[in-house]
């Protein structure tokens, strides 16, 4: 038998399950919805099997079983009629159907799909709300204390999801305006310094004010610091572990710019290593290269911050429970970092994108901001100010 939409509308305001719903909440639950006729003698439910669906009785009569302790027997504790329901084991964590539900008269029903209800993130209200209806007929509907127990529990826990994915909404929103920002930032900067030179102080000072932004915003987030990598216990061994697995990182590049100087002939006038090559266009002198060094630092650590503990863990809170989420959140962090840098060029954005696919494992490895700002300013030092990797750019 086949209704209209109408008709079923008008059936959800009728039964007592769904009479003190909205209008809103009735047109989205009839999506979710069948109707259809069943002959007397069916059974619609038995004990112990697994049940996903609430049955709204819309008219018809409908017997409720319940077997006894030797289970050779089943007897009828209740009967449903016009505008009843039945199959509220659905709602429960096992959903395990507690009682045997047979037609004695040829019944309409409107078969509910719980299943498909919960497991739709954009109505979880509704799926509350059943809970919540579920709980307060208890008395009438004679459900065991046990499954209620179950219930209340799975409010609290639906509850707390709906609040975390809010709260995970609002810290990407936050960080992508944040993540524009220090785009904008990261313009302002390169034209201070070609203008100003490296030892400016509003260099530093945009980019610690930058920090304290990504901070605040963290931390109004609700989640620990600690799920970001901000903790400082065991940062001796960290910091150890960090160096330990970047030294490998350096001698690559050493080897890298030796078998470049050493066998292609355009580069054999370089030598191994070069302090003057990033200061090319100002001019070498050791209080630059010190206070690009210090401003280097800094940077590193902001760097990290926004890719590691901004970006890469809010996808890994954001993402599925899958093998492959954590792979996903270092890429997809990198790639939004990487393309904060391709205003300065392709060059820049992949010297982001490939190093920080390294940052990230380790970050995944630690978790803990320490070790892999450590690893960048080793690396980037080594790479851009020792070996002196920009003048092959030049």
């Amino acid at each position: 038998m086949v209704h209209t939409t109408k008709d079923l509308l008008a059936e959800l305001r009728t039964n007592r399950y769904t009479a003190d719903f909205s209008e809103q909440e009735l047109h989205v639950l009839s999506k979710f919805c069948d109707v259809y006729m069943v002959d007397k003698g069916q059974t619609i439910l038995k004990a112990g099997e697994l049940n996903q669906s609430i049955f709204l009785v819309s008219f018809g009569e409908i017997g409720v079983y319940h077997s006894n302790n030797s289970h050779d027997h089943e007897e009828l504790v209740h009967r449903l009629t016009d505008n009843d329901y039945f199959g509220e084991a659905a709602l429960s964590e096992e959903q395990l159907e507690p009682f045997t539900n047979q037609t004695h008269k040829p019944t309409m029903l409107i078969k509910v799909n719980i299943h498909a209800i919960m497991n739709d993130r954009e109505h979880q209200e509704l799926y509350i709300h059943l809970l919540h209806k579920r709980i307060s007929d208890h008395s009438e509907r004679k459900i065991p204390e046990t499954l209620l127990e179950n219930d209340r529990m799975m409010v609290v826990h639906t509850s707390e999801e709906r609040k975390r994915y809010q709260a995970l909404g609002k810290l990407a929103s936050r960080l992508l305006i944040a993540l524009s920002i220090y785009t904008l930032l990261l313009v302002s900067l390169t034209d201070l310094v070609a203008t100003l030179g490296a030892s400016t102080i509003v260099d530093v000072t945009l980019l610690i004010g930058f920090a304290l932004m990504i901070y605040f915003i963290i931390k109004s987030s609700g989640f620990p610091l600690r799920s970001f990598g901000l903790r400082i216990d065991n940062w001796k061994q960290e910091a150890t572990e960090a160096v330990k697995l970047t030294l490998p990182v350096l001698g690559f590049f050493m080897v890298l710019k030796w078998v470049l100087i050493t066998f292609v002939p355009s580069f054999s006038h370089m030598s191994l290593f070069n302090v003057e090559a990033a200061f090319a266009d100002t001019g070498f002198t050791v209080s630059l290269f010190i206070m690009t060094i210090f401003i280097y630092i800094v940077f590193s650590v902001v760097q990290e911050f926004v890719a590691r503990v901004g970006l890469q863990s809010a996808f890994e809170k954001f993402l599925p429970h899958t093998k492959a989420k954590m792979l996903k959140a270092i890429l997809l962090s990198n790639l939004l970092f990487a393309v904060a840098h391709s205003h300065i060029g392709l060059v820049f954005a992949l010297a982001a994108f490939i190093p920080g696919l390294y940052w990230g494992w380790l970050f995944a490895r630690q978790r803990s901001l320490v070790g892999v700002s450590i690893s960048h300013m080793l690396i980037g030092i080594w790479v851009l100010f020792l070996l002196g990797y920009p003048e092959f750019l030049q």
